[in-house]
């Protein structure tokens, strides 16, 4: 009975062995080479405007539910306009070796809608930068060598957000103040020449309205008189 035993479990070593070798030889033989030179290329010769300037870049990866154990590697660019990913997927292993990559492209948009965080990826084995938008997460893995420039892009976008934000309120204050100003009253000193009915024109208003404001019992005025013609909202 032992010998059958330990003959079992040499099969079962031996399965795992071979099913390992054909593991490695199937990533070796998928997987895209020289990613980092190929979607580099392919994101400066189409993928960015003639008006859009390249910020930061960092060489990512990305592993989907269905094809876990290969790897998508690409880069996340950051530009003055958006964040771009740009990755090349496993090459088919049925396929020729010199196939044609296939390139795979998403846009996030560069403003305080989208987060970016730094993360984790693969159970916590890869730093990632995690980017939410649209209720919708997506996490790419950095490894350690290329985690500094991954930080950069977190801290460029960060920058371009804050940015944002206080121009924003700098917006919203001059706003206010011209809110403030639309609503206060307006004075009208009376010149030579003028009369109730063509101040009334003047500030689109009625004489009626310029009698009821400054407490007229007619139209006579005199030169020199301060008017009320809009009084505060």
């Amino acid at each position: 009975m032992p010998r059958i035993l330990r003959a079992l479990a040499t099969e079962v070593i031996l399965v795992f062995v071979l099913l390992a070798l054909g593991l490695a030889v199937h990533v070796y033989r998928t997987e895209p080479r020289p990613a980092r030179q190929l979607v580099e290329r392919e994101l400066r010769g189409g993928l960015l405007a003639p008006d859009e300037r390249l910020e930061q870049i960092a060489t990512v990866f990305r592993r989907r539910p269905s094809d876990y154990f290969r790897a998508t590697r690409g880069i996340l660019a950051l530009t003055d306009k958006r964040i771009i990913y740009v990755g090349i997927a496993p090459r088919d292993i049925l396929g020729p070796n010199e196939s044609a990559p296939a390139f795979e492209s998403r846009d996030f948009a560069l403003d305080t809608t989208t987060t970016i965080v730094p993360g984790h990826a693969l159970l916590g084995a890869f730093h990632a930068i995690v980017i939410r938008q649209d209720g919708q997460r997506e996490a790419f893995g950095v490894s350690d060598q290329n985690w500094a420039d991954g930080q950069a892009i977190i801290s460029a976008v960060h920058a371009h957000q804050g940015a944002q934000r206080a121009e924003a309120a700098r917006n919203r204050r001059a706003q206010e103040v011209a809110d403030s100003i639309a609503r206060a009253p307006k004075w009208h000193v009376v010149a030579r020449g003028e009369a109730l009915s063509t101040i009334a024109a003047m500030f689109d208003t009625t004489p009626e309205k310029l009698r009821e404001w400054n407490q007229l019992t007619s139209d006579k005025i005199r030169v020199g008189q301060r008017l009320l013609v809009k009084p505060q909202t």
